[in-house]
């Protein structure tokens, strides 16, 4: 690795830390370039703008959220293998709910600014869904999960159901006393539950 890929990367290692301790919102340029031991100047010959550095830092948090959904070949059942990949989700909340809040900042981000060239960030998620298909696939053959005909609607909705939650609980937006009334990685742990009941194939 050159030495400017290496001072790049630091750079994205030190804002994902910003973004996570504080918020995507509040840390500047300049609070990034304190961090990094270097001037404002050189994080934008890294980077075209703040918008580059904030998709950069997404990418990064991808990455390490892929080993939290890593599906090693063993002799688990399909059932057991796609239990644990939505498991995963309830792990990571529980773990580093800060990621999730995170990347609701991202969302709203991306929203706000109108951005776009996020290809390689929307090519990384097929990879959450591969592990996904294939635990799918082996637990059709072995019979113990049912057969979905809809089976791209299902994964997105269930996906995309179990993130928004995780989301909306990581930000602590506890606006109503309802909000209150329930342990949130419980909340998250039910509706995991409710998915694979669905999915499990009775005998």
């Amino acid at each position: 690795m050159s030495v400017k890929n290496a001072k790049r990367n630091y750079v994205i290692e030190r804002a994902t830390d910003l973004f996570l301790e504080q918020s995507l919102s509040s840390v500047t340029i300049r609070d990034i370039a304190q961090s990094s031991g270097v001037g404002e100047a050189t994080v934008y010959r890294y980077f075209s703008g703040r918008t580059e550095l904030v998709i950069a830092c997404a990418i990064k948090l991808q990455r390490e959220v892929e080993r939290y959904f890593a599906d090693p070949a063993d002799t688990h059942t399909g059932y057991e293998r796609i239990s644990r990949f939505y498991r995963a989700y309830l792990d990571l909340f529980r773990r580093r709910p800060r990621l999730y809040r995170c990347l609701n900042e991202f969302d709203a981000y991306c929203v706000n600014e109108g951005v776009t060239g996020l290809d390689e960030y929307a090519d990384n998620m097929d990879r959450f869904r591969d592990v996904f298909l294939a635990a799918y696939r082996e637990g059709v053959n072995d019979q113990t999960i049912r057969t979905i005909d809809a089976l791209d609607t299902f994964y997105y909705a269930t996906t995309h159901a179990i993130l928004s939650l995780c989301k909306k609980l990581a930000a602590g937006d506890d606006i109503l006393r309802q909000d209150k009334l329930t342990d949130k990685s419980m909340e998250v742990e039910t509706l995991i539950e409710v998915i694979l009941s669905y999915l499990k194939r009775d005998k």
